[in-house]
């Protein structure tokens, strides 16, 4: 894999990272992914497991970005060590001009928007996390063909999916109960902070738990066709820009 592969992938998770709500949560969340113990990470790091454990838990600890720049560089390093199988992932998954079928549309953004854009824009009825609708920042959104994206969410479409940061929303069309998008978020390490669904007319009392539990917001888009989104879409990213 080449340094400026690696660099790209480094700036991808430094940058996830960093705009998030959550830090200490997202660092925990890359660390997880590269299958690496806090112990084993500390020890690269030589910090003891009790800061880094701190800086993971605890919402009053937070880290500088030159802390987030090392952890990042030492999960990258551990992992080219055992063979660079999850950075060969990553690049797997990397975003290219050419998306596959799954992905409708998808746009990241500079600037943040909040959660109540997309709600007010979409026409989204609110279903999990209405009171941090105001609070919550989105670099971007991912509009997915539901079964499309179900039938082949491997591991490089599913992170193909999260452009430059998971402070995003995923918008689901084609969607039945939204049973079985909330289940594929649920069991990958990247997540959403907010998925919106599209055609449902009731949504599984599961959907709602997944929501709930990972502390994401979770809408219905009462658009009537794909067409509509995509012009409501383009609303969005004009908004965006002014």
């Amino acid at each position: 894999m080449s340094d400026e592969s690696i660099a790209d992938i480094k700036k991808r998770i430094f940058g996830d990272i960093l705009f998030a709500d959550d830090i200490g949560g997202a660092l925990r969340k890359w660390r997880q992914f590269f299958r690496v113990s806090q112990v084993e990470l500390a020890r690269f790091m030589k910090i003891s497991s009790s800061v880094l454990s701190e800086y993971e838990n605890d919402p009053e600890k937070s880290p500088g970005a030159r802390f987030i720049k090392r952890y990042v560089d030492s999960l990258i390093e551990i992992d080219m060590q055992r063979g660079g199988k999850v950075l060969s992932l990553l690049a797997t998954g990397d975003i290219s001009l050419e998306f596959s079928r799954e992905i409708i549309r998808m746009r990241d953004f500079h600037n943040p928007l909040t959660a109540k854009n997309y709600v007010d824009i979409l026409d989204v009825e609110v279903l999990v996390g209405p009171e941090n609708l105001d609070d919550i920042k989105l670099y971007g959104y991912t509009m997915l063909d539901s079964l499309a994206a179900i039938m082949s969410m491997s591991g490089p479409i599913y992170y193909k999916i999260f452009g430059r940061t998971t402070e995003r929303a995923l918008l689901f069309t084609n969607v039945m109960t939204g049973r079985s998008p909330m289940v594929a978020v649920r069991v990958y390490p990247l997540k959403p902070r907010m998925v919106i669904l599209h055609g449902p007319k009731k949504v599984d009392d599961l959907a709602i738990k997944i929501a709930e539990r990972e502390h994401m917001v979770l809408g219905v888009c009462r658009l009537k066709a794909d067409r509509d989104i995509i012009r409501s879409l383009e609303i969005l990213d004009k908004f965006h820009r002014e």
